[in-house]
C-alpha cells in the first residue's frame, strides 16, 4: 500500500512538473517598445530597410538600435514617432535558417506623435557665423550650404574651404548635437570661416526654426549660425 501511495505521489509530482514547464514555455513576453519617425537603410540577408527601437518606458536620445523584423498588425506611417507594446513569442519549428526564431505583434499604440525634429531635413545655406556674414566658398565663390538629413542622421556641408559630413547624436523638439565631422584636408589662404562654423558646430546644442531659417544655439543660448532654407 505504502509503495503504491509513493508512486502515485510521483506520478502526481512529474506531472505538475511538466505541466509547470510547459505553461512557462508557452507565456509571451510583453515590452514597451519606441520606434523611430523614420526607418533606415540596414543589411540582413541582403539590402533593406529597417525600423530604429528603443526598449523601456522612457525615451533616450541617440540611443536607438535596428531591428530587422515585422511588427505583426503595426500600421507604421513615416513622420510619426511611436511608444508601444509588442507581444513577443516562440515560432514553431522548423523555422528557416535565416530568420528570427521570434513572432513579434503588436499589442497597442500607447502614444503617436510627429516628430518635430524632421524640420531639420533640407538644404540650408549659411546666413551668419559668428561674426561672418554671408561667407562663401573658397573654390566656387557661391554662398556656403549644409544639407541635413534628420532620417538618416547625418549632415554634410561646404565650410568654406573643406567640407565636412557627420553624424547627428542627438535631435528632438528642440536640442541638437552634432557628432564630430570628417573634413577634407585642403589649405586655404583664410581659414577663419572654416574654424569658426567647425567650431559651432561642435558646441551647437539646441536649434530654432522659424521664418525659413534655422539658428543652431549653444548651451548658453548663444546663436552660433544662422541659416535660411534653400527649398
Amino acid at each position: 500500500m505504502k509503495s503504491l501511495l509513493l508512486l502515485l505521489n510521483l506520478t502526481l509530482l512529474v506531472a505538475t512538473s511538466c505541466q509547470k514547464e510547459t505553461s512557462t514555455e508557452n507565456v509571451n513576453d510583453i515590452e514597451i517598445w519606441w520606434i523611430n519617425s523614420a526607418k533606415v537603410d540596414c543589411t540582413g540577408v541582403g539590402p533593406m530597410s529597417c525600423f530604429q527601437i528603443q526598449k523601456g518606458d522612457k525615451l533616450e536620445s541617440g540611443s536607438w538600435e535596428l531591428f530587422y523584423n515585422q511588427i505583426e498588425g503595426f500600421g507604421y506611417e513615416p513622420g510619426n514617432l511611436y511608444q508601444v507594446k509588442v507581444e513577443i513569442s516562440k515560432k514553431s519549428e522548423p523555422i528557416p535558417a535565416d530568420a528570427s526564431s521570434l513572432n513579434f505583434k503588436l499589442v497597442e499604440i500607447m502614444s503617436k506623435e510627429p516628430d518635430a525634429s524632421l524640420r531639420l531635413t533640407n538644404i540650408w545655406k549659411v546666413l551668419e557665423v559668428g561674426e561672418f556674414k554671408d561667407p562663401k566658398s573658397f573654390k566656387t565663390g557661391e554662398a556656403l550650404t549644409f544639407e541635413i538629413n534628420r532620417s538618416a542622421g547625418t549632415y554634410f556641408g561646404d565650410m568654406g574651404c573643406n567640407s565636412v559630413r557627420g553624424g547627428i547624436k542627438e535631435a528632438d523638439a528642440e536640442n541638437l548635437i552634432l557628432g564630430p565631422g570628417a573634413s577634407t584636408m585642403m589649405a586655404c589662404p583664410d581659414m577663419n570661416v572654416e574654424q569658426a562654423i567647425g567650431k559651432a558646430l561642435i558646441d551647437t546644442r539646441k536649434y530654432k526654426l522659424e521664418n525659413n531659417q534655422l539658428h543652431l544655439i549653444d548651451s548658453l543660448g548663444t546663436i552660433l549660425i544662422k541659416f535660411q532654407a534653400v527649398d
